[in-house]
């Protein structure tokens, strides 16, 4: 008896093993293909981004002008709110760099309204002169904007 306890043991210990290695063997479905609204959104973040690089690469070059151009693209307003909050803080940038310190705070009060959580790096708040103007821009109240 104890020869056929053993035997029914093995016997179901190789089952158990091929039915492991059987579910080991099966491939995971691939993800379903992008819909038509994601591959155009991924589109329109991508243009986004590449005007926000060009703006970033204007801007650096000293073409402020230019840059403010890139960084008020309609590109720009249909990609992410990431890429439109960093618009908006080289718009400032610029404007506090060519002395138009109203429309600097405006920039900053207008990336505050998109996300009141928005706030520069510890480099950017302590610039003598835009750090003054993202003082202003976070102290008065502002109405969250609804995209």
């Amino acid at each position: 008896m104890k020869m056929t306890r053993i035997t029914t043991a093995s016997l179901l210990m190789a089952v158990l093993a091929s039915t492991l290695a059987g579910c080991a063997k099966e491939k995971p479905l691939p993800p379903p293909p992008p819909t038509a609204e994601e591959i155009a959104a991924q589109q329109r973040e991508e243009r986004g981004k590449q005007s926000l690089m060009e703006g970033i690469r204007l801007y650096q070059g000293g073409n402020y002008f230019m840059a403010e151009n890139k960084f008020l693209a309609p590109e720009i307003w249909e990609a992410s709110t990431g890429t439109q909050l960093q618009a908006l803080k080289y718009l400032a940038f610029s404007y506090c760099v060519t002395e138009r310190n109203a429309q600097c705070r405006y920039a900053f009060e207008r990336a505050l309204q998109i996300d009141p959580s928005f706030r520069l790096d510890s480099a950017e708040d302590g610039h003598p002169q835009w750090g003054p103007a993202f003082q202003q821009a976070s102290e008065r109240p502002v109405k969250p904007s609804h995209p």
